[in-house]
This record gives structure tokens, C-alpha cells and sequence, in this order.
């Protein structure tokens, strides 16, 4: 799975990161929602972050320089969104509020950043998790975190100003482990891209069009494909070799960060730490060579478009943005020149586009969150069945005009111009503001069937709307049969599935062993993982729905004295914390093998399974004894890497 790249910034990263909606977007690492601290939760954000799936913070697309996932959607929806129906887009310069980056806080919605309060003095190394419990043992109720190691200190939202309150008296002087903390009020952070125009206008860079427009400052001389190109597949013209190299060497860098974190943290590796690093080029293992992916171009199964309004300033514009929110880019490119979207994709873009410029109801504008078409989401398969998704706010409308758009929508492609376009699954998605607690919006079916059907390694898998599978099928391929050889299991052994998202990993391996048991929460996903089972003729799978961390503790203790392989595929962020304890305390399970989708964010996951026996980590510890990067997303800088952890005697 795709995930994003780390900020410059040191955060503490010990839970997952859900979309944030209440906040100017922010990078993903930079919070914390607390609400959501297990992770079972691909790449690529918002939608796709999986309506909370195990591991769907894959496909929203590598968090990426902008889109690089070519399935980027846009995080936006974190500022409240305003009333208004059909408003159309205004100018973005030009007025005092078109220019006061704290506007969305005044507006009267609602927003969590008007309850956030700021916290000093925090101890040296103090994490979030450690900083959530804290809290929450002093009966406060915090919404999300960010904590900024560097200057201890911490920023903290609740959901109501009482909850504020409270947290002002009960932290203020509140000791902990000497440390003396002083809270205070925290103003709401800044919209970027509000900033950052200000900070044009203030400046006077730049013609007032590209002002008016977000467009990135350091590629803004550049085409618009180039700039298209850069933002999706920013390695699209480097030789796929050198593309290998430079993977190959970003995992070479994490892998000698660990070694130093490991020697750091238990002494007991020490040595072995020392013999690793002289052996293998400072890597705290060996690192095989990359595997390629086998197909280059066309191959993501899974596309979010964004709709907006493109660099020349044609409204309802299907694609890609050319660049962060955060970095004042709004504006959207239509996807044709991208390589690594199959032909598919870009057709079903085209017809879509055809009916958005018939369609009365205007696009979906991010900055001023008025209009309703949103964003397109294309799922293809190697046969030739194609499932799209449709994101439309509804903002005030009425439940039968939202039922018109619906109708109309559906007679497009049933009866009318769209009917032969080949479209096997249309749903619509119902999006309007939410609350923090609230569920995303479910998919309704409008037209054809509920699901599609991918085969993989032999296998048929059937995919629903938010299930989670790999982008890029062919390489999946490559990556699981990776795993299966990397497991060293036997026809005694049980294989726990840690995210099994709709149980593809697990499913490939059953008939090697002889119990797969799976552990997901998407319940959604579950259900596919059972079909899937049965579609394939197998019955020594189990899959389980609920936190990984709830359910894990009766697990493993059912599964005591068994010959136990575990095989984990979570989101960017990782495991919690408690899942990877829980995993220590089985002291029958030996073999761990981690597909990390983004070493970087999961460096906190393989420190901790390599820490010395503590009353938080209870059993002995792992040490990592291979690794291997497998190229999923050519033209990106992502890979996935599997690392192969075995336990230790003693330490």
C-alpha cells in the first residue's frame, strides 16, 4: 500500500492518523486522532482511507507529493464545509476573507480547532500514546494530538469547550514525571493555501491570475503536463532501472536507522547489532535486491479524481491536483498524460466529464466547500468489469432533488449517452459535513452489481467498494508469493493475518497450512474475505472483524501452544502500539513478517518489536534477519518492504 512521506518535523507517530475534519489539511503524520487509535486502517487518503478498513490508507494514493498515487483525493474536507447549495465559485482573491487564513474558524461552523488548547513543559521524549493515556487517566477526553518533540510541547482539540475547560484546569501545574505543565489556549492553525495567498498578495509575486488560482510556486513555469507528471509519477522519466536504485536506497537508509534505534534500545542486541551493520553496509539486516514490478504502465486498479477547477479556470475539471492544499494548490488537471492509469480509467474520466458539463449542478469547491460533484473513484479489474463511485455533497438539498441527481445519473448510463461505456457497478455516495464520530457516508447502488472480481495467483477475490486490494495486481502477485516464501510455515502451522483487509494474503497461503486466521475492521471487507474464502474452495480460513488490539488478547491466548506465523499488512501509520504487545506476549509465535507499505512512518513498529522484555513488551524480543523492497508503484518513489523478524532467545 501506498503512504506518505514523513514531515521534516519530529512527531510523535504512535497511533493512527485519521482524516482530520475539522482541520486546515495537514500532512497526515502531523495528527492524531485519538478516536481512532487502532490502525487497522490504503495508499494513497480521505475516501479512501477506508471507512476505516485495516489497511485502505494505501490507495488514497502516497500521501504523496500531491497525487503521486494517482488516486489522490483531496483531504480539504477537513475545514467545516459551508452552507450553500449550487453557489458558484468566486474568485479566490479580492475580498478581506478571501484573504484571512482563520475565516473558516469564524464562519459559525463547527470545528474542533475553536477548542484547542496548547500544552508546555512536556517531558523530553514524552509520545503520544503516552500522552493520550496520561490524559485520559485524568478523565479529559481528547479529540487529536500533535505533539512537537523538538520544543515539548503539544497541541490538543476537544470536541466542546467545556472538554476545553477542563483540560485547562486539570493540566495547568499538573506534574508529570517532574515535569511541571502549563496549557493555555491555542489559537486555530492557519488555512495554507489562505496563507500562502496572503503571503502572495502581501508580496506581490506572481500575475494576479495565478493568485487567484493556488498554483504551486516552484513549478508554476513548467507545462501543465509536466507539472501533472511531476505531481503523480515524479519519477516518470527516469529509467525504470534508476528508478530501482533510488528505492533501493531509501530502504537502505531505513534499514541502517534501525540498526542504530536497536542498538540504542536494548543493549542486549547490542553486538548482534555491531556483526549486522559490519555485514551488511550498516543495515541492521540483509537487504535482497528489489523486485520489479512486471508491468510498468496501466497498472493501477484503483483511481480517485478529484473535481475541481483546472489552471485555465474551467469549472468541473476530472483529475488530479497539481499540488498539496498545503502548498496553495487547488487547481486540477484532467489525467490523460499519467502512464500509470490503465486506458480504462481515462475513458470512464472522459464519459464522466461529458456529464458533468451537461449536469446543472456546479463542482465541488474545496476552499469555499460550496457546490456538490466532488470527486470520481474508478476500480478496474484485468477482465472487464469496471465499478465507479461518484462523491456528491448534497449540502442543503432536499431529499427529492438529491433523488433526482441520483435519477438522472442512472438514466445517463443505463438508457442514455453512457449506456455502452461499459460500466459494471455505478454507485453514489451521499457526502455532507461531518462531526467527529461520524461514519462516512455509505455507497447505494445505482446501477449493475455490488461488486467486481479480480483474479490473483489463481484465485478470485471479490472487491466492494471500500475493500482494500492492492493498486497494482500483477505485482501483488510478486509481493505475496514473496511472503508465502519468506513465512517458512508448515502444514502444522497458523497463519494470523493482521489487517487482512478482504483476506488476500491469507487466502494465498491456506492451502500451504493449516489454519488461516484473519483479523480486520472493516466489516465490509470481512464479509468479502468470507465470500472470497468460500468462492475458492476454502474452509481452514477464519476471518475476525473488530480492533486488531481487542481482539488479538483472547486470540493468541486461544491459540497457545500452536506452531503460530504471523503476517501483518497495515496502513502508513503502522500498528497501535498494543497490537504489536500483544504480539510479544505470544510466546509461541516466532516468526513475524511485516509488509510495510511505508518504512519510514512504521520505524516505531520495528523498534518496538525489537526492545528488550518490559512490562510493556513482555515476551523476548525480535530481531529483523531479512528485508527485501518490492516495486508496486513504478514511476513514484514508493515501494514496499518486507522485513522478516525472527524472536530472540532471551532479550
Amino acid at each position: 500500500m501506498e503512504r506518505p512521506e514523513l514531515q521534516n518535523e519530529p512527531v510523535s507517530v504512535e497511533g493512527t492518523i485519521s482524516e482530520d475534519l475539522s482541520l486546515p489539511q495537514k500532512d497526515q503524520e502531523e495528527e492524531e486522532n485519538t478516536d481512532k487509535a487502532n490502525i487497522c486502517a490504503d495508499p494513497d487518503s480521505s475516501s479512501d482511507m477506508k471507512a476505516e478498513t485495516c489497511k485502505e490508507r494505501e490507495d488514497s494514493g502516497d500521501a504523496l507529493p500531491a497525487n503521486e498515487s494517482a488516486a489522490v483525493c483531496c483531504h480539504r474536507d477537513q475545514v467545516p464545509e459551508k452552507e450553500g447549495g449550487e453557489g458558484e465559485t468566486t474568485s479566490a482573491a479580492g475580498t478581506s476573507d478571501d484573504l484571512d487564513p482563520y475565516a473558516y474558524a469564524k464562519d459559525g461552523k463547527y470545528t474542533t480547532e475553536n477548542f484547542k488548547i496548547e500544552v508546555r513543559n512536556l517531558p523530553r521524549y514524552a509520545g503520544f500514546a503516552q500522552f493520550k493515556k496520561r490524559m485520559v487517566n485524568q478523565g479529559l477526553t481528547p479529540h487529536k494530538v500533535k505533539i512537537i518533540q523538538r520544543d515539548n510541547i503539544a497541541f490538543v482539540a476537544f470536541r466542546c469547550e467545556e472538554d476545553r475547560q477542563k483540560a485547562l484546569e486539570v493540566l495547568n501545574s499538573h506534574v508529570w514525571k517532574g515535569c511541571s505543565l502549563s496549557a493555555s489556549k491555542s489559537n486555530p492553525a492557519a488555512d495554507p493555501l489562505v496563507k500562502k495567498r496572503k503571503e502572495r498578495e502581501e508580496s506581490g509575486a506572481g500575475s494576479s491570475q495565478k493568485r487567484a488560482r493556488g498554483n504551486d510556486e516552484d513549478d508554476e513555469d513548467l507545462p501543465v503536463k509536466d507539472r501533472l507528471l511531476l505531481a503523480v509519477t515524479p519519477l516518470w522519466n527516469i529509467p525504470y532501472e534508476e528508478q530501482l536504485k533510488q528505492k533501493t536506497e531509501s530502504q537502505k537508509v531505513v534499514l541502517g536507522k534501525l540498526s542504530r534505534a536497536i542498538e540504542n534500545v536494548n543493549p542486549g542486541l547490542g553486538s548482534w547489532v555491531v556483526q549486522q551493520r559490519k555485514q551488511y553496509d550498516n543495515m541492521c539486516c540483509k537487504l535482497e535486491d528489489i523486485t520489479p514490478s512486471p508491468i510498468l504502465n496501466n497498472y493501477r486498479n484503483k483511481n480517485e479524481f478529484n473535481i475541481g477547477i483546472s489552471p485555465e479556470g474551467k469549472e468541473k475539471t476530472i483529475g488530479f491536483r497539481l499540488g498539496r492544499y498545503k502548498g496553495g494548490s487547488c487547481t486540477v488537471v484532467s489525467p490523460y498524460d499519467c502512464p500509470n492509469l490503465p486506458d480504462t480509467a481515462k475513458d470512464m474520466v472522459r464519459i464522466f466529464q461529458t456529464y458533468l458539463e451537461q449536469s446543472t449542478r456546479s463542482g465541488y469547491d474545496t476552499e469555499k466547500h460550496q457546490g456538490h460533484w466532488k470527486q470520481l473513484t474508478v476500480r478496474t479489474t484485468q477482465g472487464s468489469e469496471v465499478m465507479v463511485m461518484v462523491q456528491f455533497n448534497v449540502q442543503d438539498l432536499s431529499e427529492e432533488e438529491i433523488d433526482k441527481e441520483k435519477q438522472l445519473l442512472k438514466d445517463y448510463f443505463s438508457i442514455g449517452p453512457g449506456k455502452d461505456c461499459g460500466i459494471t457497478s455505478l454507485f453514489f455516495q451521499a457526502h455532507k459535513q461531518r462531526r467527529p464520530g461520524d461514519e462516512e457516508a455509505s455507497h447505494q447502488l445505482l446501477l449493475g452489481k455490488e461488486f467486481i472480481q479480480e483474479k490473483l495467483l489463481r484465485m478470485t477475490f471479490r472487491i466492494s467498494p471500500d475493500a482494500f486490494f492492492q493498486v497494482n495486481t500483477l505485482a501483488a502477485e510478486v509481493l505475496y508469493s514473496k511472503v508465502a516464501d519468506w513465512c517458512d510455515f508448515t502444514k502444522d502451522s497458523t497463519v494470523l493475518d493482521v489487517c487482512c483487509g478482504t483476506g488476500t494474503i491469507g487466502l494465498t497461503l491456506a492451502k500451504h497450512v493449516k489454519k488461516v486466521i484473519g483479523v480486520e475492521l472493516c466489516q465490509q471487507a470481512v464479509e468479502d474475505a468470507k465470500v472470497n474464502a468460500n468462492i475458492n474452495g476454502i474452509d481452514n480460513a477464519e476471518f475476525l472483524c473488530g480492533k486488531a488490539e481487542d481482539i488479538l488478547p483472547d486470540l493468541v491466548r486461544r491459540l497457545y501452544g500452536t506452531e503460530l506465523v504471523a503476517v501483518v499488512d497495515p496502513p502508513r501509520a503502522g500498528l497501535h502500539t498494543r497490537v504489536i504487545s500483544v504480539l510479544r506476549k505470544c510466546s509461541n509465535l516466532t516468526k513475524l513478517v511485516y509488509v510495510s507499505c511505508n518504512s519510514q512512518s512504521a520505524m516505531p513498529n520495528f523498534i518496538d518489536l525489537c526492545r528488550p522484555t518490559s512490562n510493556k513488551f513482555k515476551g523476548a524480543a525480535f530481531r529483523p534477519v531479512r528485508a527485501v523492497p518490492v516495486d508496486l508503484f513504478p514511476h513514484t518513489r514508493h515501494s514496499e518492504l518486507i522485513i522478516q523478524f525472527d524472536r530472540t532467545q532471551s532479550t
